[in-house]
């Protein structure tokens, strides 16, 4: 090769690592700015399609709560299943599930389109207080949840309810001790 050549190619390299380093340090920039935001910090999502849902849905049919043993003031709440989608080209990144803003479930995801919870992961359910029998429905405590899913875009979904919970009466018996 000649020095004419040799020079021409070590400036096209050159060229090309500059090109290279600003693409990075956009990226890099981009990434801070996010990260600085947090998760409990109120951020700005952006969507390029307004129409388009950030994430295609959150199923989380038939929230239950459920007594298995009375008079010990422990129910369960639970789901049938719980499910997640991303849009086309995202990954579901994490889905959590908060019962009266108390994070109870944590599950995360790794390159995977959608999301699936079956019943039998999370048995026997979330434990939570019955509660004391109301005068007129008889039933007990009423609880919110929230089921949050974020993905690779960095957009979220999020769904939310209540479910309420038998009541139930602890009867309590202390032994009888004589002098």
């Amino acid at each position: 090769m000649k020095p004419y050549q040799k020079l021409k190619a070590l400036l096209g390299v050159l060229a090309l690592f500059v090109i290279l380093s600003l693409v990075m340090v956009r990226a890099m920039q981009a990434t801070v700015t996010t990260a600085e935001a947090g998760p409990d910090q109120p951020y700005r999502e952006i969507d390029s399609n307004a129409e388009s849902p950030t994430i295609s849905f959150i199923d989380s049919p038939s929230a239950t709560c459920y007594r298995p043993v009375a008079g010990t003031n422990a129910c369960y709440i639970e789901w049938d299943y719980l499910y997640v989608a991303a849009n086309s080209g995202q990954y579901i990144i994490s889905m959590t599930v908060a019962i009266d803003n108390q994070i109870r479930a944590y599950h995360a995801g790794f390159f995977q389109s959608y999301m699936y919870i079956p019943v039998s992961m999370t048995a026997p359910g979330y434990k939570v207080a019955c509660g004391p029998p109301s005068s007129v429905t008889g039933l007990g405590s009423t609880y919110a949840y929230t089921i949050r899913a974020r993905e690779t875009g960095g957009l979220s979904a999020t769904n939310f309810g209540s479910v309420t919970c038998p009541g139930d009466i602890i009867n309590l018996f202390l032994p009888l001790i004589q002098r």
